[in-house]
Formats: C-alpha cells, structure tokens, sequence
C-alpha cells in the first residue's frame, strides 16, 4: 500500500508541474500584469520598477523557477488583479470555502443515500424511474449548467440576493459586491448574510 502510494505521488508530480508551467506560462504571456497593477497612463520608470520588484525583468524560466521555490516555501506571490497577497486572499476567502464544500457533501450524502434506497427497495414503481432518470439527467448535464441554474433558484429569487452575498461590501478593502440588504446595512434581513452580523 504504501509503495502504490509513493508511485502515484510520484506520478502526480509531473503532472502538477506541467499544470503549473502552463498556467504560469498563459497568465505571463496573456495579458500585460504590469499595466493591470498600474494601470495604462503609468510611466515606463514606474513600470520597469514594478518588473523589478515583481522579477518580471528576468528571463522566463527564471521567473517559473521561482516560482515554484516560493511556493513551496508557501509565497505565492501578489495579485496582479488585487494587488494582495495571494495566500492571504486565499486564506480569507478558505472558511466560505468550507463551508460550501462541507454543506454540499452533506446534503449529497443524505439525499443520495436517500434516493439510493428508495429505489433499491422498489426497484419497479414509478418513483424509482423518475429518480433514476433524474440522475441520468442529473450527470448528462455539465457541471456550470447546473450551477447556473442552482444560482438562478436560490439566489436571483431570493429576496435580492445575490451569488456574492457572501463577499465583503464594495467600500471594505477586499472590493468585493454584497447583496442589497448587506449594502442598505439590513444585514439580519437577508438569511445569507447574517454571517456578517459576527464581524
């Protein structure tokens, strides 16, 4: 067992740094970082400087190299979109995060398990095909279809929420939108915004 598993993270490290090389490789060359920092009427001493701090002066494979040093050493680097940190933005935005993740496995769980039996026990009635043509249907359809349709019933036709409700208000330092109740300063009156009412 051990040894299975020493191979299959021998094999996964290929795989990550080739990921990784060519999401660094498309974010490098697509897109100008600098001018996304600084913005278009910034002069090209301010803009070398910036190239300095940020090692975009070096030659690629340099640039990649470290990269992958700073990032192991937990340094990932700033946004160019933020200007932050980006292990802070990720660590500020992992306990929505969790809990998403936490409350999607648990509701799948139970209702999976749910419909599982049902059907197991009444393999023939009409409710066990329609569950199992739900299903079909269910993983025929990719994943963004059924996000944008889970988005449109809990959250457009829900009392003015909105999918970043759980986000910080557009005047606090992490920029991002907040339904309107959270904006009109009604917090306790949206039910996926009471998470503000603590901090």
């Amino acid at each position: 067992m051990i040894s299975f598993l020493l191979r299959r993270l021998g094999q996964a490290v290929p795989v990550m740094l080739v990921t990784a090389f060519l999401s660094f490789a498309a974010f490098r060359f697509i897109g100008d970082p600098v001018q996304n920092m600084l913005g278009q009427d910034a002069t090209a001493a301010d803009r070398a400087q910036l190239e300095a701090v940020l090692g975009l002066d070096q030659p690629f494979p340099v640039q990649f190299a470290r990269f992958i040093w700073s990032a192991l050493q937990g340094d990932f680097g700033i946004s160019t979109r933020i200007g932050q940190p980006v292990l802070q933005l990720i660590l500020e935005r992992l306990p929505a995060t969790l809990e998403l993740a936490v409350l999607s496995f648990a509701l799948a769980l139970a209702i999976g398990i749910f419909l599982g039996v049902t059907t197991a026990l009444k393999p023939d009635s009409r409710i066990s095909h329609i569950i199992m043509t739900g299903s079909l249907v269910g993983v025929s359809l990719p994943n963004f279809l059924i996000s944008i349709g889970l988005i449109y019933v809990f959250s457009a036709n829900s009392a003015g929420c909105r999918p970043s409700a759980a986000a910080r208000p557009s005047n606090s330092a992490g920029g991002l939108r907040a339904c309107s109740p959270c904006l009109a300063g009604r917090r306790s009156s949206c039910r996926c915004c009471r998470w503000h009412s603590s901090r």
